[in-house]
């Protein structure tokens, strides 16, 4: 439980610095000038979409101020001369808008793997990717480049159910993927979402865009729709004795944490709740969940 976060070590403690050399420019952490048009992004970059409001905007300041951070970049693979961006696409696309003919970069040692961790780390950081972006970035990892699910969550900083919760959003059908996409509907929305058959994810999550829906309210209308009526689950599976208010609470909370929650009223007022979990891995993600952190 008190395992370092990867984040708060910073990305020079993940990665140190190559000492190679690649052609002319120093590897490692000298910032160097790059012709722009030797630089191309990554095929394998997690981002996908780039508003261009915000590159406008973008390219806007670097006319008037320059370039505040260099990019990141490795030798492409294919082609000695070229150089594959690692970190800052963004801001290569905006130099580009600003007529830069050259950029400041950091050339990094780094294979696929890295590169796309690397990547997935500074959008992470800067809050870039939407849900669908960094949950294809993990499976990305996972499938191509021999990370497990622990190892991953420990590189990114993050707890290994949060991890799994991401990957969850892939199985949702491509239409909901596209609404969370274009930020319509957020990752607290799509896991909800996730517990429902397609045709029914799908019709909810139309419905929850056109009626604005929070997540609380997506959540229990997901939960009536894995039965007859909210009410008539809550009735069925919610301890005896309990008030309806209670009862509904109670099923909520199953819900919300998928485990089995009792609650348990005193006759004077107030009450316990009583959680349960299966193992350790099951306590960190109902603590994820209770407290909020993935969302």
């Amino acid at each position: 439980m008190n395992r370092p976060r990867g984040l708060g070590r910073g990305l020079g403690a993940l990665f140190p610095a190559a000492a190679a050399v690649a052609g002319r420019h120093a590897v490692g952490t000298t910032v160097v000038e790059l012709p722009v048009e030797q630089i191309r992004p990554n095929p394998l970059q997690p981002r996908r979409r780039f508003d261009e409001e915000s590159l406008s905007a973008l390219a806007q300041s670097i006319r008037a101020h320059g370039l505040l951070a260099p990019i990141m970049v490795r030798t492409a693979e294919d082609a000695p001369d070229t150089y594959e961006i690692i970190t800052g696409e963004r801001r290569w696309r905006a130099a580009r808008l600003a007529g830069l003919s050259t950029i400041a970069a950091i050339i990094r040692a780094a294979h696929t793997g890295e590169a796309i961790e690397l990547a997935i780390l500074e959008n992470v950081q800067r809050a870039d990717l939407n849900p669908i972006e960094e949950a294809s970035g993990y499976r990305q990892l996972l499938d191509e480049h021999r990370y497990t699910q622990e190892m991953l969550a420990q590189r990114i900083g993050k707890s290994r159910p949060a991890v799994t919760n991401a990957l969850r959003l892939l199985a949702l059908p491509d239409a909901v993927q596209a609404l969370v996409r274009d930020g319509k509907l957020s990752a607290g929305h799509a896991r909800a979402l996730a517990t429902l058959p397609a045709g029914r994810a799908r019709d909810l999550a139309d419905e929850a865009v056109r009626r604005g829906y929070s997540v609380r309210e997506l959540e229990r209308r997901a939960a009536a729709r894995t039965g007859a009526t909210y009410s008539a689950g809550a009735r069925m599976h919610a301890s005896p004795s309990l008030t309806p208010e209670l009862a509904d609470a109670e099923t909520r909370l199953r819900f919300a944490l998928a485990t089995r929650v009792s609650i348990r009223p005193r006759p004077n007022g107030g009450g316990t709740v009583e959680i349960q979990y299966a193992d350790d891995n099951d306590l960190t993600r109902i603590l994820d969940r209770v407290t909020s952190a993935e969302r």
